[in-house]
């Protein structure tokens, strides 16, 4: 099975942070125009982490988190994750609220399903954002499924979603983000988990850009 850390150097490393720059530029303008205010994302950081670090690197394992995933296919397939703590989830939504008119005084389960139908919305730009920067410089035709929203403990919700999707994987991109919103600081991890079968892709495709770059 190929292992993208042993496969990637790091010129290949410094041009895939470019790209998920790239990815965290467009996520933020996304953003912008669903909270009606300026967004400013933070350079991001990329780790290729070995699986069984992730839930460690996110935080507690035991505290729950909001995810949101979705199946990769095309090019590239596997899983992808954006995962965020209840405190940032509750910024997002807070946000939100300013600019959709009657959400702050729904109740109840009312509340939630719209709340949630918000999150989801954030959750299926974000993806088709980040996966059109790996299109537009890596050259990946990538496609999203509709997200599904979860909240759970760390561990449980990856191990869930590896199984749901048949994943075997022996490492995984992280990329920490965070988005400025006036005085929020909202920070958000996207995990890809590439399948075996298309690491490669991955790595080929790294591979050519590095090429263009050198003898640019």
């Amino acid at each position: 099975m190929s292992d993208i850390k042993q496969l990637v150097n790091k010129e290949q490393l410094g041009l895939l942070t470019e790209t998920m720059n790239i990815g965290a530029g467009n996520a933020a303008a996304a953003l912008g125009q669903i909270l009606h205010r300026p967004v400013l994302p933070v350079m991001p950081r990329v780790h290729i982490k070995p699986l069984a670090k992730v839930s460690s690197i996110l935080g507690d394992p035991a505290s729950p988190v909001v995810c949101i995933r979705t199946r990769m296919v095309g090019d590239l397939t596997g899983g992808m994750f954006f995962i965020m703590s209840p405190e940032d989830k509750l910024a997002l939504v807070n946000l939100a609220e300013q600019v959709t008119p009657g959400l702050s005084q729904l109740t109840g389960r009312e509340s939630e399903e719209v709340k949630f139908s918000a999150l989801y919305e954030v959750g299926n730009i974000l993806a088709g954002v980040y996966l059109t920067a790996v299109h537009d410089f890596c050259g990946l035709n990538i496609y999203h499924t509709l997200p599904v929203l979860a909240v759970d403990m760390v561990q449980a919700l990856l191990d869930e979603a590896l199984v749901g999707f048949s994943l075997q994987a022996q490492t995984v991109l992280l990329v920490e983000n965070e988005f400025s919103v006036e005085e929020h600081h909202i920070r958000t991890m996207l995990l890809i988990i590439p399948s075996a079968d298309s690491v490669n892709s991955l790595v080929n495709a790294l591979g050519k850009m590095s090429e263009v770059y050198d003898s640019a």
